[in-house]
């Protein structure tokens, strides 16, 4: 009996550690596999770009002792960073604080600092190539461009001018012209040049850095200029021309990626508005942009309504392109996707869709328009500068072009075949026709021609109809521009849409003009 009562007491203490186990490991399993942490996003953090060597000119005055510029052809203020050397120009050129002066200089605009009120954009003033009294100098219909480094004298008379591989030097005597094999100007240091003419008259030229003043003229220049020549000694002051010049630069900007629109303007006086459209919501910022390089540009937003902001693109420029990788908000960095980088240069800014459906009617009499024999001087203008912007040299590419009144404003647009041809079709570009001249619209690859009218019309501008694998496709202006090219076009039925107006009626033309002007 006793045995038993052990065997049953054993047999119930196992089970009950068994069970004992099995429950705890039942328990214990779901949490025994913890799921790591998601790894947190780094936060990137950089510094405000610097754009250094900007060139400005403008008007410098002193208000309450504070420094303001403006900016030629602008009404924009920026509060002046004030130093010693800039005091010290100022009070020798005039005795009046009060008095504005002109003023070249180089610099950069700056963001304020974040914990003031909303204001404008702090000028750091860091060399002064020029300043004058208004009276004492052309300001801003003064030259800038078109020459390396110019200097002048007038005891005894002289004038100097570089220009790419040759220098131009004039006296009381004579006008000489000498080449020069390297042209390369440094504008922080000494610079020798040393050179015969044709002649066999030697002439050596020293250029440095330094207060240069002309007080009966009331002028200052950033640089001393001295020449040795076989008509004697000449000393005087002088200046570098701007390297860049940037009225290419500014203009509307467009980018349009899956959810939003912006438009990106900027204006001649380094000022900018950027203006996001999600649906119907707008968003409107406004700064400045700064650059010392063609092919880069940097956008400084700072306000949002009433709300100060910091907030940098840095941009890369190539031809009308703008394209961006990050924004720097706050000095730290959000990256941007290829959509949202990436801005094309328009004619104006994109038009609200209302105006898609707003049509003007107008009456269509058959014709058949073909280039005419005289070129278009203007036209051949507006068509350098397209390439100039760009960034390219037509060479010796030609061009034809028709005329006709795209969009009902009564002048007619030029539209243009460059000779660029192949089996798929000829580069078209159109430019529409302002009061004096042309402003380019629209490029489109690979077109055939002839090409017809239609009768349909979007953002007020004819729709057009091109031939492609024995169908029709329509090209439609989308407030913007029509479509770059050919590639998934809407085919449709050209007896339905078509006008009895033809461009290029004769096909590709036998007449070329050259782009490039003589």
């Amino acid at each position: 009996m006793m045995t038993e009562l052990r065997f049953y007491m054993r047999l119930l203490s196992f089970f009950l550690l068994s069970s004992s186990l099995l429950f705890n490991a039942a328990c214990v399993s779901p949490t025994s596999t913890v799921s790591p942490a998601p790894d947190k996003i780094p936060v990137i953090k950089d510094d405000f770009s610097k754009i250094l060597d900007s060139n400005f000119r403008g008007d410098l005055r002193f208000v309450g002792g504070k420094g303001y510029f403006t900016a030629c052809d602008s009404e924009q203020d920026f509060p002046v960073i004030v130093n010693a050397a800039l005091t010290i120009i100022y009070e020798k050129i005039t005795q009046e604080k009060s008095t504005p002066v002109y003023i070249e200089f180089v610099g950069e605009i700056t963001f304020p600092a974040i914990n003031t009120p909303p204001s404008n954009a702090l000028m750091r003033i860091d060399t002064i190539h020029h300043m004058a009294l208004p009276k004492a100098s052309l300001q801003c219909a003064k030259a800038t461009h078109g020459f390396l480094f110019k200097a002048k004298g007038d005891n005894p008379y002289w004038r100097l001018n570089i220009d790419q591989n040759k220098i131009l030097f004039a006296t009381q005597a004579s006008n000489r012209a000498y080449q020069i094999q390297n042209s390369q100007f440094n504008t922080t240091q000494k610079n020798y040049i040393k050179t015969n003419n044709e002649q066999g008259e030697r002439l050596s030229l020293r250029i440095q850095p330094g207060h240069c003043y002309n007080l009966k003229m009331q002028e200052y220049w950033g640089f001393t200029a001295k020449v040795d020549s076989v008509w004697g000694e000449f000393s005087g002051c002088g200046e570098p021309g701007w390297p860049v010049n940037f009225r290419d630069v500014s203009g509307y900007y467009l980018n349009r990626s899956p959810f939003k629109t912006t438009n990106l303007t900027l204006n001649s006086d380094y000022s900018v508005e950027y203006q996001e459209k999600i649906g119907e919501q707008v968003i409107t910022k406004t700064g400045f942009w700064k650059s010392n390089s063609p092919d880069r540009i940097v956008v400084m937003l700072m306000q949002q309504d009433k709300k100060k902001i910091q907030e940098e693109f840095i941009f890369q420029r190539s031809g009308v392109t703008l394209s961006s990788t990050k924004l720097n908000k706050n000095n730290i960095i959000t990256r941007l996707s290829e959509a949202e980088g990436v801005f094309n240069k328009m004619t104006s800014k994109e038009i609200s869709s209302k105006n898609s459906i707003t049509r003007i009617e107008r009456a269509f009499t058959a014709q058949h328009i073909d280039p005419k024999a005289e070129i278009d001087k203007a036209l051949q203008k507006a068509l350098n500068q397209y390439f100039k912007i760009h960034g390219t040299d037509p060479k010796g590419t030609k061009f034809s072009a028709v005329k006709y009144d795209l969009n009902g404003d009564g002048l007619k647009e030029a539209i243009v075949l460059l000779d660029w041809c192949s089996k798929s079709g000829c580069e078209m570009l159109i430019f529409e026709r302002q009061k004096d001249d042309y402003r380019f619209s629209s490029r489109i690859s690979q077109i055939q021609v002839p090409v017809r009218v239609s009768n349909s019309q979007h953002y007020l501008w004819q729709s057009l109809l091109v031939e492609k694998d024995k169908k029709w496709l329509i090209l439609d202006f989308d407030g913007i521009s029509y479509p770059p090219h050919t590639r998934s076009l809407t085919a449709v039925n050209k007896l339905d849409i078509a006008t009895d107006i033809i461009l290029f009626s004769q096909g590709r033309p036998k007449n070329w003009f050259p782009i490039k002007m003589q």
